[in-house]
C-alpha cells in the first residue's frame, strides 16, 4: 500500500508478493483578499498542490515508496522516498524521506484533514511537508487500537550559519490509542475525518527532541516540542442515518531555549526549501467541529465545519508580552468521494500578532486517484 489514504489509479502485478501502483494527488483553490497578494492582486488562484504516487513490492517484506510533489516555481521535489521492511504488524523499519513522529494534522497531510487550509498551530520541523530522512520504527498492537512510531533524522538548521551544521539529530515518537474502533488508516498516518467509516475515540501524544536544533550557529539552542491531540467521530444512528459527528483537538508545547531561531528557508533559495529556521516559542490550541448531513445534495453530501486555532508567543521574545496569531474558519465540505473527491467553501478569519486581521473566502478543490 502507499503510504497515502487514496487509492492507487493503477497496479500492475509482476507475480507473488511484486507489483507497481501509480497514482495521482490534485489540489486547487481561489482565494479572495489573500493577504500575502500584493493590492493589485488581492484575490488569486492557484494549483495549490499536485502529487504523483508511486509504490512497489518486491518481497512479502519489503516495499518501496516514491511519492513526488510539484512546486509552485515548476519543479519537481521528493515527498516521500522509502525503502519499507515490514515483517510483522507490531513491527516495521521504514529507511529514507517519510513522516515523522507528530501532531496529527502532520500525519494527515493536506489530502486528509477535516477542512483545506492546513493549521497554523501544527509547526513541527520537516525538510519538506512534514518529512525528514532518517529511520522510523512503527507498529500496531492490541488488535490495532494502538499505534507507535520512533524515529531518528537528520534534523533542522543543518545550514551553514545555523544553529546545528552537520551535527546533533532530531528525535521524534508517537503514540496512540484507539478506544472505539481502530483507525482505517495505513501504518502510522491519521485522518481528521472519516466520513462515517468507523467510530473514532483516539488520543495521540507526540514528542520531538533537538541539540543545538534552533537558533544560529553564534546564538544556539535545544529545540524541544510536544503536543497532544483527539479524535471523536460517531456515527448518529443505525449505518449513519442521522449523519456524522466529528470533533477534533489538539494541544502544543514548542521550546527554542529563549533564542530566536534564524527565519525560514535560511540560506536557502526559498522559505520552503530545506530543513532551516522558522520554529517559534510558545504554546497553541486547535479545536473544530463538524457534522456530516446523510441527505445527498446532487453527487454527494455537505459537511458543515468550524474551526478556532491560537498560538501565544513566548512572554517578552517577540515583543511585549504574550503575542498571539489567532485563525477562524468557518465553511462545509462537498463530499462525493471522501478525500478522494472533495470541494471546500470557508470563511477565514486570520489575525497575525504583528499586523492587522484579514479576511477571505477560499473555494478548494482536491481529488486523488
Amino acid at each position: 500500500m502507499l503510504p497515502q489514504h487514496s487509492q492507487a489509479a493503477m497496479t500492475v502485478n509482476f507475480g507473488k508478493n511484486q507489483y507497481f501502483t501509480f497514482g495521482v494527488g490534485v489540489r486547487a483553490q481561489y482565494l479572495s483578499q489573500d493577504p500575502a497578494a500584493t493590492p493589485s492582486n488581492s484575490s488569486a488562484a492557484s494549483a495549490a498542490d499536485l502529487r504523483i504516487y508511486m509504490g512497489a513490492q518486491f518481497h512479502k517484506y519489503v516495499k518501496t515508496t516514491l511519492n513526488l510533489e510539484r512546486l509552485r516555481d515548476g519543479n519537481w521535489n521528493v515527498l516521500d522516498g522509502i525503502l519499507q521492511v515490514e515483517p510483522w504488524k507490531e513491527f516495521n523499519v521504514w529507511f529514507g524521506r517519510m513522516l515523522t513522529g507528530s501532531d496529527r494534522s502532520n500525519l494527515d497531510g493536506p489530502y486528509f484533514l477535516s477542512t483545506y487550509a492546513y493549521p497554523i498551530v501544527s509547526q513541527y520541523p520537516g525538510a519538506w511537508a512534514g518529512r525528514d530522512d532518517g529511520v522510523t520504527v512503527w507498529g500496531k498492537t492490541l488488535k490495532d487500537r494502538f499505534r507507535y512510531t520512533l524515529g531518528v533524522y537528520r534534523g533542522h538548521n543543518w545550514v551553514h550559519g545555523g544553529s546545528n551544521y552537520g551535527e546533533h539529530p532530531l528525535f521524534a515518537g508517537r503514540m496512540e490509542y484507539n478506544f472505539l474502533d481502530p483507525e482505517p488508516s495505513p501504518a502510522y498516518y491519521t485522518a481528521s475525518t472519516y466520513y462515517g467509516k468507523a467510530d473514532i475515540l483516539a488520543i495521540g501524544l507526540a514528542g520531538q527532541y533537538e541539540v543545538d536544533g534552533v537558533g544560529t550557529a553564534e546564538q544556539k539552542g535545544d529545540y524541544k516540542a510536544w503536543n497532544i491531540d483527539g479524535l471523536f467521530e460517531k456515527k448518529i444512528g443505525k449505518n449513519a442515518e442521522y449523519g456524522v459527528y466529528t470533533l477534533e483537538g489538539a494541544y502544543y508545547q514548542y521550546y527554542t531555549d529563549g533564542v530566536k531561531d534564524i527565519s525560514a528557508g535560511y540560506g536557502q533559495r526559498a522559505p520552503e526549501y530545506g530543513n532551516v529556521g522558522g520554529i517559534n516559542n510558545g504554546t497553541a490550541f486547535l479545536a473544530s467541529t463538524a457534522y456530516l448531513i446523510p441527505y445527498k445534495l446532487g453527487w454527494g453530501r455537505l459537511q458543515p465545519l468550524v474551526r478556532y486555532q491560537q498560538f501565544r508567543f513566548k512572554k517578552d521574545l517577540y515583543g511585549p508580552g504574550h503575542p498571539k496569531t489567532t485563525q477562524f474558519d468557518a465553511g462545509a465540505n462537498y463530499v462525493m468521494d471522501g478525500h478522494n473527491l472533495r470541494f471546500t467553501f470557508d470563511y477565514v478569519r486570520y489575525h497575525p500578532a504583528s499586523s492587522r486581521t484579514s479576511n477571505a473566502f477560499l473555494l478548494g478543490m482536491q481529488f486523488q486517484y
